[in-house]
């Protein structure tokens, strides 16, 4: 697989677009594919923490790979003081996504570089793949002219997951790591513990160590137990 990893960064196993579920963001997941396909050159989406952003990113860098193309993901909130140098190197990549484009906002070597990038890719044909919290001409970029290039292919929203597409991800989730959550089971998590997506994550995390260890299937009996027993578990 032809991708391209930044030292430190690594894509999780998880990531993939068959594991994005649930339908609030399933147009976004199509805008992806389709760049994905290489039916479009370039496209920016944004939306709050825990929408989806950085698994679609990272998702699309392993596809593209997949295929045999030259691809890399960037999370600028990780290596922000080392973009620059990094952007200017990835001109002859054939996908670059690029997470947290707020991180950069206001530094202008890096606004410049990650501009020189996008024409560099965009002469050849590659593709650009960008998020941030909010849309490109929001982000107090220094350079016009960078905002004006981020929104070229379009600007797409994701959404917060509501409870069905969580308890889809519950779901899905559970069955990459060979675990079977029932439905009862998983819609109890989503009313007795933490609503957001990575909590519910770590609670995931955490009976899949319990249940291996218990050899106990997920009931919600077993489940309530082995939160209450966790490290500061109170759940009831």
């Amino acid at each position: 697989m032809p991708v391209q990893l930044v030292l430190g960064v690594q894509l999780p196993a998880s990531a993939t677009l068959d594991a994005f579920v649930g339908e609030v963001n399933a147009e976004v997941k199509a805008g992806v594919c389709q760049l994905v396909e290489g039916r479009s050159e370039r496209l920016f989406i944004h939306g709050p923490v825990a929408s989806g952003k950085t698994h679609l990113l990272q998702a699309a860098c392993r596809a593209v790979g997949d295929t045999g193309a030259r691809s890399v993901y960037l999370p600028m909130a990780q290596i922000a003081e080392e973009a620059a140098g990094l952007f200017a190197g990835l001109d002859g990549m054939d996908c670059v996504c690029v997470d947290d484009v707020q991180s950069i906002a206001g530094h202008r070597e890096t606004e410049i570089a990650l501009l020189s990038l996008s024409d560099g890719l965009r002469s050849r044909g590659a593709r650009l793949l960008c998020a941030a919290a909010r849309p490109p001409r929001e982000l107090g970029l220094a350079l016009p002219d960078l905002a004006s290039r981020l929104g070229w292919g379009g600007a797409m929203t994701c959404a917060p997951l509501d409870d069905d597409d969580k308890h889809a991800l519950l779901v899905k989730r559970a069955a990459q790591r060979g675990m079977q959550l029932p439905d009862s089971t998983a819609r109890w998590l989503l009313r007795h513990g933490e609503h957001d997506v990575p909590a519910l994550m770590q609670s995931l995390d955490l009976l899949d160590r319990a249940s291996l260890s218990a050899h106990r299937r997920l009931t919600i009996p077993f489940v309530k137990q082995a939160l209450a027993e966790a490290p500061g578990g109170n759940t009831p």
